[in-house]
């Protein structure tokens, strides 16, 4: 029997955008056959799956090898100009100066491939000659197999800077099956770098998004459909039935009482975080922000598990014993796909934003999720007390692309010292309305509205879609 639709899931967060907010079983109650691609078939969170005859989960069984690292590694050079982009010049500056590869060849390739950057100004038929070739790295038996097999009429991605994914575009490319790029972050298309293969339709986050694959892609109005976060409508959802108090209560604070949340992220993007985050103990201690207030630390998974863990983080987090400080560690499930979280995590941290007063981190996407329940954002773009060279340094990130259209809108500051810091802190404490309009246009842009109905918006787009390729209708 043929598949309708076939998503492809190598992220964990992608996982939590489509299933968790109900996103992939929606379709399938409406009949539509669906087929999951993933690198873990055994992941926990397919279980909720189990019995639905309308959805299969497949695993792709393919492993990428030295060359495939290696071609994800050297495209930037050849295909962008990374000078000009401050997230991909970072990762050139990274992999040459700080990397703590030990591999002969990881070490040298960062000047090997920069020669080839250096000379396509001069020899332009560099670049067109990588282009000509790059399908090779593209082609897969095994993934041309299961997608024959799975035999779908439209193909879903969701990251497409992932080989795994790019390579499944293209297999259904080839086979002229129409693709979709569900995209599932907002610094995708700008510090991820040319994706591999461009789909036929792309479903984005607002106009920001809308606008930036235009300008990398010159992708058409028509094939593009802005829906808003699906992942975010679980936020608005909350909001009236919100239980942070009993989360709160099982981190042992008191309930009742204000708190502080930070968001943190790896050494490698704020190698100072860990200290702002003792910082702001000790001036809970001291009551600086009153006597009630308390603090709430999430780490970020990447701190927990992958190339980014950090066991020196993890073990001074697990030190901290402060009666009005909890460490809300991520719930990971055990799996071959990166960051996969279990369900309960997502409500856990849907509750911990809502009941805030400020939300602090230094740079990431949560700083979005936050705006969307009204909630103040400080990034904190310095080091502590440290005074490091700005490619090592957190005050780098928010030159990225992504943040740098963030920071202009208005609707997060940005903090550049303990004193700074500690000010803005204050500020938002008095007046908790502060920046609120600026707060709105930014989710405006950036999200296209907060009303909480991205998901069925996507439905509706699947819908439109779907109808044009099957001839069939996915109900609302």
């Amino acid at each position: 029997m043929s598949t309708d639709i076939c998503y492809v899931i190598s992220h964990g967060f992608a996982a939590r955008m489509l299933f968790q907010t109900g996103l992939i079983a929606k379709l399938a109650d409406q009949g539509f056959n669906i087929a999951i691609i993933c690198p873990d078939a055994k992941d926990e969170n397919w279980k909720a799956f189990d019995g639905n005859k309308n959805i299969t989960v497949y695993e792709s069984e393919e492993h990428n090898n030295i060359w495939d690292d290696d071609y994800s590694f050297k495209r930037k050079y050849f295909l962008e100009d990374i000078k000009k982009n401050s997230a991909l010049w970072e990762k050139h500056i990274h992999s040459l100066f700080y990397s703590k590869s030990k591999h002969p060849w990881k070490r040298i390739r960062p000047l090997y491939y920069y020669c080839f950057y250096f000379l396509i100004k001069y020899f332009p038929s560099i670049r067109e000659r990588f282009v000509e070739r790059e399908n090779k790295y593209l082609v897969s038996q095994k993934l041309n197999n299961l997608i024959q097999k799975i035999d779908p009429a439209l193909v879903v991605s969701t990251y497409p800077v992932s080989l795994l994914e790019a390579k499944i575009l293209f297999a259904a490319q080839q086979k002229e099956i129409p693709t979709i790029t569900h995209l599932l972050s907002w610094d995708n298309i700008t510090s991820k770098g040319k994706f591999p293969v461009t789909s036929d339709y792309f479903i984005t986050w607002g106009a920001i998004m809308t606008q930036e694959l235009k300008e990398y892609y010159e992708v058409e109005d028509k094939n593009v459909y802005q829906c808003g976060v699906p992942h975010f409508d679980h936020h608005i959802k909350l909001k009236p039935e919100q239980n942070f108090k009993d989360k709160i209560s099982e981190l042992g604070l008191n309930a009742n009482q204000p708190y502080l949340f930070v968001a943190m992220s790896a050494p490698r993007f704020c190698p100072g975080e860990m200290d702002i985050v003792e910082w702001m103990i000790l001036q809970i201690e001291k009551e600086a922000w009153g006597n009630e207030m308390q603090l709430v630390i999430r780490p970020h998974p990447q701190i927990m598990q992958g190339a980014m863990k950090n066991n020196s983080w993890v073990s001074r987090l697990k030190k901290i014993n402060n009666p009005k400080v909890a460490v809300d560690f991520p719930r990971l499930v055990k799996s071959k796909i990166k960051w996969s979280m279990q369900r309960e995590d997502m409500n856990h941290l849907s509750n911990l934003l809502l009941g805030c007063s400020i939300c602090i981190n230094s740079g990431s996407t949560v700083s979005i999720d936050a705006l969307m329940v009204d909630k103040p954002v400080i990034l904190t773009s310095f080091d502590g007390d440290r005074k490091l060279p700005y490619w090592k340094s957190a005050r780098r990130l928010i030159d990225y692309t992504h943040l740098a259209k963030l920071v202009k809108l208005g609707g997060v500051r940005v903090s550049t010292s303990y004193e700074d810091f500690n000010n803005q802190i204050n500020s938002f404490l008095q007046d908790p309305e502060l920046d609120w309009r600026k707060r709105k246009d930014t989710i405006e842009q950036q999200c296209f509205s907060q009303d909480g109905r991205s998901t069925n918006r996507v439905i509706k787009v699947m819908n439109s879609i779907s109808k044009r390729i099957l001839g069939t209708v996915i109900k609302e």
